[in-house]
């Protein structure tokens, strides 16, 4: 099964794609800036880092890696946080547009690549009726996880919507009679490069759940179709490719957050079972409350609203009642969903059962199984988990879906089901109280004006000093603005960066002052070797080391948005190149895929003219 653009169905699914998109605009467009001139609190962090980019940009192009940046804390990693953004859509975008246009323009892009990425997975992946795969597509289209995280600012989230793409081009196709034919050498290609995306965009953080989500769908697949074997492996072979692809940006991250462990944060989950079901059908299907807070225990920071947004609306819970009531009805209807029953059967539902319990088992409190967590890597260092629920987002809409296709009582109403559902669920959009993502308080005109400016100028700051801002009394602040500074060529001494805790606990300030980064004291400039915080080893410092006095030369190149000469460990060397020559071999495989399938056609016709 495929869709021809010529066909009726490209023309339908493209213009339904694009009025939700329309619908999308009218609803979220309101927020990038509100009427107050304010977005997210969030970007109080990124638009400065889209601006940082752009000033990197403007003296070396998009391609050379911005190692590090003179604009915060005195000069810290830049490519090395996990959180970087530096290769991806928004900040490819301030080539163009302002770092806010580019955060918005981002999210259209990709809430359609969702829309598109579902309806592939449903119609093609599961062979669902157009209805379906379009309800399903637009439902994962306007989840509230994604549409919320961007607006309060977590612009690193935008690539979660890639994952059912990447989960339908893991799929083994039906009539593959090889396991590497030049359509899933391909399909795997596009994979790895999605996979590789996300890392690189800086969503390192939810990658797991991703990799939930993948598990679980290639799973049940496999148990409605068979073949689970070539989805593990055509999995194993794009998240290896991946690995190997992004590693020149997962090495220098880990090596980066390991010099930096937030082991000190509580880590609150539902003091029940009865309070962890309530929070997973609050936050899915339904909307956040005051009292959701509530469900929580061990809680050091109430958690604020945009961080229970997983909203999917009610629908996808009515139709899995519905449906399963009806198959339940007509038993033999429930025997069509899976291909055979036997010992590998009820091995894959145990897979789909272990999947669904991650995320429930991560979030409940007991003070023993708490205490495992903290001690658990990666898990350790969070202060919340419930980010975890995004996992159920999809899988969740994909079971309803198929639910929905299966029951044959509705076979003949499906079109109208789904335009009604569709409709209900833009209304549902449209109607939810949002006053706390409209009343923000972060002003975007000081990064938007200062793009302006390095547009028209093409030129990029220097960041030649230090600034730190106190409060009536003379004490220290940390306005939430406080990282807009770079437009004024100074360097926030006591920067928004979330690596050294939320309250900069772990920020190694040392001799670190307001002022000129030129000043000197004991043979070191007042501004950071970013180099130490990463590869302090090759470069014989600790994190958190200055500049010395010998060090003029770098010194000056950093602080001007150039490169500077540091050291790597060799073996990171050896990971450049390999993910280079592999993006490149990717590369020369899309271009010599048209002659390869040429080839192929020109020989099958031969060999039919020869029958």
């Amino acid at each position: 099964m495929q869709l021809n653009p010529r066909s009726g169905e490209f023309i339908l699914v493209t213009a339904s794609g694009a009025i939700l998109l329309l619908c999308y605009h009218w609803i979220f467009s309101a927020y990038f800036p509100t009427e107050n001139g304010t977005a997210g609190h969030d970007y109080a962090y990124f638009l400065p880092a889209l601006l940082d980019g752009y000033y990197w940009q403007l003296n070396n192009g998009p391609l050379t890696p911005e190692w590090f940046t003179p604009a915060f804390c005195g000069g810290l990693p830049a490519f090395a946080s996990p959180i970087n953004l530096y290769y991806s859509l928004p900040q490819w975008l301030t080539y163009f547009i302002d770092p806010l246009t580019a955060s918005y323009l981002t999210l259209l892009v990709f809430a359609a690549l969702g829309f598109t990425g579902f309806y592939l997975l449903l119609r093609i992946g599961f062979k669902t009726a157009i209805a379906t795969a379009l309800l399903g597509g637009a439902l994962f289209m306007f989840n509230g996880f994604f549409s919320h995280r961007i607006v309060i600012g977590h612009l690193t989230y935008h690539a979660f919507m890639l994952t059912p793409l990447i989960a339908f081009l893991l799929l083994p196709k039906g009539d593959q009679t090889k396991y590497f034919d030049l359509k899933t050498l391909m399909r795997l290609s596009i994979a790895t490069l999605l996979l590789g995306y996300m890392i690189y965009s800086g969503m390192i953080h939810l990658i797991l759940p991703v990799i939930l989500i993948l598990i679980f769908i290639g799973t049940l697949h496999g148990l409605m179709y068979g073949n689970v074997h070539r989805f593990w492996l055509n999995m194993v072979i794009a998240g290896g490719l991946s690995i190997i692809l992004a590693l020149p940006k997962l090495a220098p991250s880990i090596m980066y957050v390991s010099n930096f462990e937030r082991t000190d944060y509580l880590l609150p989950g539902a003091g029940s079972l009865w309070d962890l079901l309530r929070l997973v059908f609050d936050i899915l299907f339904f909307q956040p409350s005051p009292s959701t807070t509530e469900l929580l225990t061990n809680v050091q920071w109430p958690p604020a609203r945009h961080e229970f947004e997983y909203g999917i609306t009610f629908i996808p819970l009515l139709v899995m009642i519905v449906s399963t009531a009806l198959l339940i009805k007509n038993f033999s209807g429930i025997k069509t969903c899976i291909k055979a029953q036997n010992t590998s059967t009820w091995l894959q539902l145990g897979v789909l059962a272990f999947v669904l319990s991650i995320p429930m088992a991560l979030n409940i409190y007991t003070p023993d199984w708490n205490a495992l967590l903290k001690e658990t890597p990666i898990l350790k260092d969070s202060s919340s988990l419930v980010r975890w629920f995004s996992a159920f987002i999809p899988i969740f809409i994909l079971i309803a879906m198929i639910l929905l296709e299966k029951t044959s009582h509705v076979k003949r109403f499906l079109p109208y089901i789904s335009a009604i559902a569709i409709i209900s669920v833009v209304m549902i959009n449209f109607n939810v109280e949002r006053s706390y993502y409209t009343n923000q308080s972060y002003k975007t005109d000081t990064i938007v004006d200062g793009y302006a400016e390095a547009k028209k100028t093409n030129h990029a700051q220097v960041i030649n000093k230090l600034t730190m801002f106190r409060d009536q009394h003379g004490k220290p602040a940390i306005p939430p603005y406080r990282n807009n500074t770079l437009v004024q060529g100074a360097s926030q001494l006591l920067c928004y960066e979330p690596l050294f805790g939320y309250r900069l606990e772990h920020f190694p300030r040392g001799t670190l002052i307001p002022g000129e980064a030129s000043w000197v004291k004991d043979g070191y400039f007042n501004l950071k070797n970013p180099a130490c915080y990463v590869f302090g080893d090759a470069n014989n410092c600790k994190p958190g080391d200055h500049f010395s006095v010998q060090q003029v030369e770098q010194a000056k190149a950093f602080v001007s948005y150039q490169p500077f000469v540091f050291s790597i460990p060799g073996w990171l060397s050896v990971a450049n190149w390999t993910a280079i020559c592999l993006l490149l071999a990717i590369l020369l495989l899309w271009m010599a895929y048209p002659i390869m399938v040429y080839i192929e056609r020109k020989t099958l016709n031969q060999a039919n003219i020869k029958d």
